[in-house]
């Protein structure tokens, strides 16, 4: 029952690949991609940015918290 704003598919992408490049390892879960997607966003648009509000909602309609 969420409703989601979305960032665009460029954005997500940014963010996707900063958090695989800087952050994940190769025994990432589910929770630390969220910590790591957080930071990846944090790095390009701020920890108070839209982007960065974006992604934790993301993680939060799926159960990730």
């Amino acid at each position: 029952g969420a409703t989601l704003t979305g960032i665009g598919r460029a954005k997500a992408l940014q963010v996707w690949y900063r958090a695989l490049s800087v952050y994940m390892t190769s025994t990432t879960n589910y929770q630390a991609a969220r910590t790591a997607t957080l930071n990846a966003a944090a790095d390009l648009y701020g920890a108070s940015s839209a982007e960065y509000s974006a992604v934790a909602a993301t993680w939060t309609a799926v159960n990730v918290n």
